[in-house]
């Protein structure tokens, strides 16, 4: 016969001389209707559980006790009936096959065996009540109360998700926001894991750069209850999102947003993933540049009619099976140098900077096989927002306003 439910019944003395546990614990288990049953006995109270087998008539393999020797120390209970959950799991029980009763027993005994019962997660807990005379409920009128403790794990959950949040660990923040049984939830609790939900997919988007995505995501949040309010996006950061969803080719906007997403992968330690994306900003800075007024190049098929003067310098770059001319950020900054941008001068007069980028050539998701420092990304950032602030001087301010509301972009 297959194995279905285990039973984790506490033993006590009874709660004053002349009170007897044996027949309000007989009728809980056969209410249970357990295939195996632990008996959580104290000294004292081990002959009532002999006498609970007795009465019930049970088989030697269907039954077995887990001694308490300090029945009123709270955490010494809480570890036995630890024990006794890894004896069922050892069996093949799972968590959802174990049902809990704190009926009987010491303060400590009830309130242990109910902190165990959650800690590991069992289907649910169990009760007797019912009219009572002189503290003591009377024969024939028990009730069975059933809890299911899967409300409180829902809501370690919740919790559990909005540090994930913080972590920026969006995806598995939505995995398990999604396992929730929101049935189980009051209306409230159910908003907050909606909202929570859209918070968790609408911010992983963001940082995917699918903007659409995240913009739709955003706008269907209701920023409430309270404590949603520290994942609420400035004012400024909703306008980027906006702009950035509409039309990507908005510059210094995609500059502070891929700028951010850098600063967060250094927030993880994902130091070659951070600078991989400097890397990408330093010579999407240089594309913009030259794409504007007056010059209009595209570099990634450079129209040499626009720039006769440079015809040796980039012919040498033609594409041999598409006949494109494309070139990469150091010739880029070549090209601003020859039209006479000084963003092209300072580039290629800072030593520092060119350095740095150079080292990111030898990293693993570049050309080499080094990883990335911690120091190098520090180092990298501070010279590109020298060099940044050259063309927009609020850089660093618009930067911190438009990211994400708890993450500081200090490095």
């Amino acid at each position: 016969m297959k194995i279905k439910r285990a039973l984790i019944v506490t033993v006590g003395t009874g709660t004053r001389p002349g009170v007897h546990i044996v027949k309000p614990l007989v009728k809980t288990i056969r209410d249970s209707r357990p295939d195996f049953i632990v008996l959580v006995v104290t000294e004292k109270s081990l002959l009532f559980g002999e006498d609970i087998v007795k009465e019930l008539g049970l088989d030697k393999s269907s039954y077995v006790y887990e001694p308490l020797k300090d029945f009123d120390d709270f955490q010494s209970v809480f570890r036995r009936i630890n024990h006794a959950f890894h004896k069922l799991h050892d069996m093949g029980f799972s968590h959802e096959e174990i049902q809990i009763d704190f009926t009987s027993g010491t303060k400590a005994m009830s309130s242990g065996a109910v902190l165990s019962a959650i800690y590991n997660q069992c289907a649910s807990i169990k009760y007797i009540t019912g009219q009572r005379k002189n503290g003591v409920v009377l024969d024939g009128t028990e009730k069975f109360l059933t809890v299911c403790p899967s409300a409180v794990f829902a809501l370690h959950d919740i919790q559990l998700s909005q540090e994930l949040i913080l972590g920026l660990r969006f995806d598995t923040a939505n995995e398990i926001l999604g396992k929730i049984q929101i049935d189980l939830l009051s209306e409230e609790e159910k908003r907050w894991v909606r909202n929570l939900r859209l918070i968790s997919q609408a911010y992983s988007a963001w940082d995917k750069f699918d903007h659409k995505s995240a913009n739709k995501k955003m706008s269907k949040i209701t920023w409430e209850p309270s404590f949603l309010q520290p994942f609420k996006p400035s004012r400024s950061a909703e306008s980027l999102l906006s702009n950035l969803a509409g039309d990507k080719k908005n510059s210094e906007l995609l500059l502070l947003d891929l700028s951010n997403n850098a600063i967060r992968r250094g927030k993880e330690g994902k130091y070659d993933d951070a600078v991989a994306r400097f890397y990408r900003i330093t010579e999407l800075f240089a594309q913009q540049l030259l794409e504007r007024s007056p010059y209009h190049i595209n570099t990634s098929d450079v129209d040499l009619s626009k720039i006769p003067e440079l015809r040796d310098l980039l012919g040498k770059f033609k594409n041999e099976v598409d006949g494109k001319i494309r070139i990469g950020l150091e010739m880029d900054y070549n090209v601003l140098n020859e039209l006479g941008h000084p963003l092209g001068e300072k580039f290629l007069a800072d030593k520092q900077l060119r350095g740095r980028l150079s080292e990111r050539n030898e990293s693993i998701l570049a050309h080499g096989l080094k990883p990335i420092s911690n120091s190098l990304y520090r180092k990298l950032y501070q010279s590109l927002l020298i060099l940044f602030e050259s063309e927009y001087p609020d850089f660093t301010v618009k930067a911190q306003r438009v990211q994400f509301p708890w993450v500081k972009n200090k490095v």
